[in-house]
């Protein structure tokens, strides 16, 4: 099969497995080792023929472009860009990636975030590097022994940042669409509502997908009923946030802060309205937190596997419309 890569997360050379497997390969002419975006011109160009795509966009057009194409793989967990729905008619499978280190990856950068912002890190040591020392004690830190967490979607990602947190003397509690009851009384977790968690978490983290239904999930309302002493953590997908609602928030105190990874659009343009608010009570990162060498080698290495399961007539783990081969 002719297989067309236009994303690489890991060296090119763990692909030549597929070439000694028999699967000739395409490359973009600006791979590199990192996020690339084609234009939808240069995506068909480069998989006109292809059987097999690895890419994160899939839309009718392109889908309407490329009538040889028989699977698409998403180096990603999120799939907000895939048009699942059109794939599924054009009888196209579509799976993402989705691994242990991905998961891992998103937890720490969650937690990371979190403590940060909780315990205003980038400030103090920013003071300190500018000749200070301590602050005047208007600087509160949370202290999570004792406070409440939230965590709304309790997948996979939202149930290891609750297993990390299990030890730290916290209430947990979750909102989720699918409830587990019994995943939920391992970790110590309290299901329950999005009103009751906006209402009594003192910090709250995001781990839902993108999609129709969470499209603006948090916005003014739901901002307004936070506590006035919440940290928000976004880790998902920027479009989850209501960001010029969380501006105001933040700007007329409703809440005390926040920390994104994640953006509305990305990347974040320079004068974009985020950038000006004050660090001390919105810590932005690159959309990066959970990038690691060993993370990247472990997602590549699924690529792959997704990719020889596909082409053989299988159904990878990660299929995201499996009923296209069960038909």
């Amino acid at each position: 099969m002719k297989i067309a890569i236009a994303i690489l997360v890991g060296p090119a050379d763990d692909y030549e497995v597929l070439r000694e497997a028999g699967h000739e390969l395409t490359f973009s002419p600006k791979r590199s080792e990192g996020v690339l975006r084609l234009t939808t011109d240069e995506l068909i160009e480069l998989a006109v023929d292809a059987d097999g795509l690895v890419y994160n966009v899939v839309t009718p057009e392109i889908l309407a472009a490329l009538p040889h194409l028989k699977f698409v793989v998403s180096p990603y967990v999120g799939y907000d860009k895939i048009d699942v729905q059109a794939a599924t008619v054009a009888s196209v499978l579509v799976c993402n990636t989705q691994t242990e280190g991905n998961t891992a990856g998103m937890a720490e950068a969650t937690l990371t975030l979190m403590l940060a912002a909780a315990k205003r890190l980038p400030q103090r040591a920013a003071r300190l590097r500018d000749g200070g020392w301590r602050d005047d004690g208007s600087e509160q830190a949370t202290l999570f022994h004792g406070s409440t967490v939230g965590i709304v979607g309790f997948g996979a990602i939202g149930q290891s940042v609750a297993r990390h947190l299990g030890g730290w003397g916290a209430r947990l509690m979750a909102h989720t669409r699918t409830p587990r009851e019994d995943v939920a009384r391992e970790l110590g977790v309290e299901l329950v509502d999005l009103p009751k968690l906006l209402a009594e978490a003192d910090v709250i983290t995001l781990h839902v997908p993108l999609e129709p239904s969470t499209h603006g999930l948090i916005g003014e309302p739901e901002l307004r009923q936070m506590k006035p002493n919440v940290t928000l953590i976004n880790t998902s997908r920027g479009a989850v946030l209501d960001q010029a609602a969380l501006a105001r928030a933040i700007e007329d105190e409703w809440i005390r802060g926040a920390a994104l990874d994640v953006f509305d659009p990305e990347p974040l343009p320079p004068y974009h309205p985020l950038r000006a608010l004050d660090p001390a009570r919105l810590l932005l990162t690159p959309h990066s937190m959970s990038n690691t060498p060993a993370g990247r080698r472990g997602t590549q290495r699924e690529v792959v596997d997704n990719i020889l399961t596909a082409a053989n007539g299988g159904v990878p783990r990660t299929a995201l419309n499996p009923q296209v081969r069960e038909a």
